[in-house]
């Protein structure tokens, strides 16, 4: 379920960017490219596997990841969402992601 079109702007950049750990996993996601499972981004961020579900849930909630289930869970980025737009153009100007 989708709430970010029920918060304010403020609550969304709030909870999207409330841990090193989404910038990271955003991070991670954006560098692939493409789907991937928990495990690859636990290769990738060094994070929790525990930390890196339920920083997903909270992006997934808010929009800026998509999940699909095929074989197994798959997580990318939601390129179509705006604040994503943003922040990926936001990264890359700093050299954050190359």
């Amino acid at each position: 379920m989708n709430i970010g079109s029920k918060l304010t702007s403020k609550e969304i950049v709030e909870i999207g960017l409330g841990s090193i750990g989404k910038i990271k996993i955003i991070k991670a996601l954006e560098e692939q490219g493409k789907m991937v499972t928990v495990y690859t981004l636990q290769k990738k961020t060094h994070l929790k596997r525990e930390d890196i579900k339920r920083n997903l849930n909270d992006l997934i909630k808010i929009g800026w990841v998509k999940e699909s289930r095929l074989a197994n869970i798959m997580y990318s980025l939601n390129k179509e969402d705006h604040y994503i737009i943003c922040m990926i153009a936001f990264f890359k100007e700093v050299g954050y992601i190359c």
